[in-house]
């Protein structure tokens, strides 16, 4: 697989992104999101997007230059109307709002919708932890042409993958983050396996007669991803994903558009001053001792605390590069050559 250092690659898809007409901060702003997914091992969610959103530009889905607008706000909340711009663009204008709210108010609480892809939204929550705020974070739709999750015992592309994040900063391991999908396996991985030609771990996802299954190309020829939790406890993911996308049916409240077959996709962000309860600092150390309590007397390996993963994989991939899928990487090369745009040799 091709291995590229993340600069190079930020700059690429910054001047791609341009070329298709986006803003140039805008431009900034996506093309460090995508990268910095890649680094935290999430590449469902990295570079492999960027040709899909200058498709998006092109067919007017996306609006690389439209300017967010504030269509409510109180001491402690906002609503944000994204007008179509990147997500990436959207989410981080609200997670600074929540974040400015909360140190204000105690709590604060951004909504966003009228939104392109928001990327990884755990990267919101890790915002939130690293100005001293824990958080939480609902993200998607029920109905609309960005579903792609069926029912559990159902048919059809009912919901979202409808990710939930949460953060809380520490003092020596950093930020403690859980993000998931609440379907089986985020969208962005079957993509990747796809760009690798490998089959997925295991029946995530049904094909057009609803029929589980481990080809990742079924999903793109009428298939559906599968709740979170099969097949033991189904009920759990599926229960997840719909209140998921109850919060952002909310925070799209204000939409012309009607659920469920419209674009009703939103997204909340709820962030909460941890000082209002104490020293962010002694609550910070005592999450390093909760997570050095529970990761003593492991059975086999090692016990993990959520988001150390991500945060040994950007350490690893920030000194050794990118590793990238041939299929993911010669598809960002026609993209760039279509667009006028040099990429480096590999």
């Amino acid at each position: 697989m091709p291995i590229i250092q993340s600069d190079p690659l930020t700059d690429v898809v910054v001047r791609i992104l341009a070329a298709a007409g986006a803003r140039a901060d805008y431009a900034d702003i996506v093309a460090r999101h995508l990268v910095d997914a890649n680094l935290s091992g999430h590449d469902s969610h990295g570079v492999i997007r960027a040709p899909h959103y200058v498709r998006a530009i092109k067919s007017g889905e996306l609006k690389p230059t439209a300017v967010p607008e504030i269509v409510e706000e109180t001491a402690s909340m906002a609503q944000i109307c994204g007008h179509w711009t990147f997500g990436q663009v959207i989410a981080k204008q609200a997670t600074e709002i929540a974040i400015d709210k909360a140190g204000a108010q105690g709590v604060g609480l951004a909504s966003m919708y009228h939104e392109g892809h928001t990327g990884r939204i755990g990267a919101y929550a890790e915002m939130g932890a690293e100005a001293g705020m824990a958080s939480m974070i609902w993200d998607g739709c029920i109905g609309g042409p960005r579903s792609v999750v069926v029912p559990l015992n159902g048919t059809g592309r009912k919901l979202g993958a409808n990710p939930i994040a949460m953060a809380f900063p520490s003092a020596r391991h950093g930020t403690v983050l859980l993000d998931f999908a609440t379907s089986i396996s985020a969208a962005g991985k079957v993509m990747v396996a796809v760009d690798k030609g490998e089959q997925l771990p295991g029946d995530w996802i049904v094909d057009a007669d609803w029929q589980p299954t481990s080809d990742p190309t079924k999903l793109k020829e009428g298939g559906a991803l599968r709740p979170l939790g099969l097949p033991d406890v189904g009920h759990k993911g599926y229960a997840l994903a719909m209140m998921v996308g109850l919060f952002s049916l909310m925070a799209s409240l204000r939409s012309e558009n009607q659920p469920p077959t419209e674009d009703r996709w939103g997204t909340v962000i709820l962030m909460i001053d941890i000082s209002r309860f104490g020293p962010v600092d002694v609550f910070q150390r005592q999450v390093d001792t909760v997570i050095d309590y529970v990761k003593t007397d492991p059975l086999e390996d090692e016990v993990l605390y959520p988001g150390e993963i991500e945060a040994r994989n950007r350490r690893e991939r920030l000194a050794q590069g990118i590793d990238l899928p041939a299929a993911t990487w010669n598809e960002i090369s026609a993209c760039a050559a279509g667009l006028g745009v040099a990429v480096p040799a590999l």
